[in-house]
């Protein structure tokens, strides 16, 4: 039997491909399902990143995403409206470039006729065409109706494959698959990473379909996205800073807010994005940082790293 600890996009992205190679894994989880840091409906799909290797893993995963609005039946995933890098871009587009992306560069105006209620201080952007929102609630629903989810806390993980619960009883796994987000190096040890909060804020404008098909936003105040078809907008920022949210959207009013985490490290690229893997005995674990745009993709890789005895190399190159 596989354990996986953790039902985020990860640990049921494994599940799922598990399951289509035959195999039959538990997925401990201590709470909700897709409650920490895969809380939210929706996420930023992007191709851009300041890593060529991270551009190309993204182009696999987009395949990736359309090939799970085909096999869940849960309806569109991956949205068309765009990404927009404002601000500092050099290194976006330098990567892009390396990993042969499409993209193109965007001035002030460019940047509004993407993101029609934002008062944008940025003299440039580039825009990522195949960049969008990501329909995550619809996907991680789909998932985990397909997986064998055991509610229970994980308090330890033993080399050999031994899986102990609060309430002392213990599962004895052939493999471990550990992605348990903030409880990752709790369960498995040191893994060079510290977790720091972080809120997003939902936000609509008079109208009642304000954002619906405004591209996607990563900027040096934060970042922002269409909420699906709900004509909201999200913006996430590790610090609350309202005045500058007032300043960028000043048509826009808050209305809810998601307080989840956010990952320092020092194998991040300099956006904040990547993801680390560690093996001991019987026992992969795995913990990263903007996580759900690579979600098929981490599903093949993570299975792959559970069912041999080597980490895939796309694992371990970013």
């Amino acid at each position: 039997m596989i354990a996986i600890v953790g039902a985020g996009i990860c640990g049921l992205a494994a599940a799922y491909e598990l399951s289509r190679r035959g195999e039959r894994p538990m997925v401990f989880e201590r709470g909700r399902p897709f409650a920490e840091q895969s809380a939210g409906l929706a996420r930023i799909f992007r191709i851009a990143h300041r890593r060529p290797a991270l551009c190309r893993l993204a182009m696999r995963a987009r395949d990736g995403w359309q090939r799970w609005e085909a096999e869940l039946g849960a309806g569109r995933l991956l949205g068309s409206e765009g990404f927009v890098a404002a601000g500092a871009t050099e290194n976006t587009a330098a990567a892009m470039a390396a990993a042969g992306a499409d993209f193109s560069w965007l001035d002030r105006s460019g940047i509004a006729a993407r993101i029609p209620f934002v008062a944008a201080p940025w003299e440039v952007g580039v825009f990522d065409p195949l960049g969008g929102s990501l329909r995550i609630r619809r996907a991680l629903v789909a998932l985990a109706r397909r997986a064998d989810i055991v509610r229970g806390e994980v308090v330890s993980v033993a080399d050999d494959g031994a899986v102990t619960l609060a309430d002392g009883s213990v599962v004895r796994a052939a493999r471990v698959l550990i992605c348990a987000g903030v409880q990752t190096p709790t369960l498995f040890g040191p893994l060079g990473v510290e977790f720091g909060p972080h809120t997003r804020f939902t936000y609509e404008g008079s109208a009642k379909n304000t954002a619906a098909g405004a591209a996607c936003l990563s900027a040096p105040e934060g970042y922002g996205l269409p909420l699906g078809s709900t004509g909201r907008w999200a913006f996430g920022q590790e610090v609350p800073d309202p005045a500058t949210v007032r300043a960028l959207f000043p048509s826009l009013r808050p209305v809810d807010r998601v307080d989840c985490f956010t990952v320092r490290a020092p194998w991040l690229d300099s956006g904040g994005d990547g993801w680390t893997v560690a093996r001991r005995g019987r026992v992969v674990a795995f913990v990263g940082s903007n996580l759900m745009k690579f979600g098929p993709l981490l599903g093949r890789l993570l299975a792959s790293a559970v069912l041999s005895d080597e980490l895939p190399g796309d694992l371990t190159t970013v």
